[in-house]
């Protein structure tokens, strides 16, 4: 039996679907009799506002649109997350305590119960 190589029949076979294929096979808009005419089908804005927004802003108004599919709006969701809300940082050694912290602030409080 050969080890390695091309061999007739292997591999992913033309036009099979991958997994974001198979799960998505819905409209992209719920109900297209919500859509106002001259808006936007995903944000709901016009032209105008389109040229002056922020991609923060237009993936905001995605993920708000309730007359789209919930797939959509997840995947809007997830793309601004990083934007709207940041990571917090590791806390680091170099870096100096704020004044007023390490002056004894639980000085008055009472010592806790270990349990070894």
């Amino acid at each position: 039996m050969a080890h390695g190589g091309a061999r007739p029949g292997a591999g992913r076979k033309k036009g099979s679907r991958n997994k974001k294929q198979v799960d998505w096979n819905g409209p992209l808009v719920v109900d297209p009799s919500a859509l106002a005419p001259g808006l936007d089908a995903l944000s709901g804005m016009s032209p105008q506002q389109l040229e002056a927004c922020s991609p923060l802003t237009f993936l905001t108004h995605i993920y708000r649109n309730r007359g789209l599919a919930a797939a959509i709006r997840a995947d809007a969701a997830k793309a601004a997350l990083p934007y709207a809300h940041a990571r917090l940082a590791a806390s680091r050694d170099d870096q100096p305590a704020l004044p007023g912290l390490d002056s004894g602030w639980g000085d008055d409080l009472p010592p806790m119960n270990r349990r070894n």
